[in-house]
């Protein structure tokens, strides 16, 4: 699927400066900046409230059938989550890291 969006100075201005200086075009550097900004995660009130509206989907999903629209909106939902917990777990396992090698140097273990 391919999408066109109209970018206005100065932002177009940047774009075409950004691109010129990494030697791509300007769609590639927009696909790539779009597509990062995509994938970043969620500020927490925002996945509140998209959390909380996928919870309400999967409540309703066990009670009675899901439309067709609200079976593609959990999914959407569902694809933010996974993208949302793994970077959660990126964090976790990073923080856990940090804290055994600065129990290990505080017990002079150095392992």
């Amino acid at each position: 699927m391919s999408v066109t969006i109209t970018v206005t100075d100065p932002l177009a201005t940047k774009l075409r400066s950004l691109a010129a200086a990494e030697n791509v075009s300007v769609d590639q550097l927009a696909s790539r900046l779009l597509e990062t900004g995509v994938d970043r995660p969620l500020e927490p009130e925002k996945w509140q409230t998209v959390n909380q509206r996928r919870i309400a989907l999967i409540e309703k999903r066990f009670k009675q059938r899901l439309s067709e629209d609200e079976q593609r909106e959990l999914q959407q939902l569902q694809e933010i989550a996974d993208r949302q917990l793994e970077e959660m777990d990126e964090k976790m396992l990073s923080d856990l890291s940090n804290m055994e090698s600065a129990a290990r140097e505080a017990l002079g273990t150095g392992e």
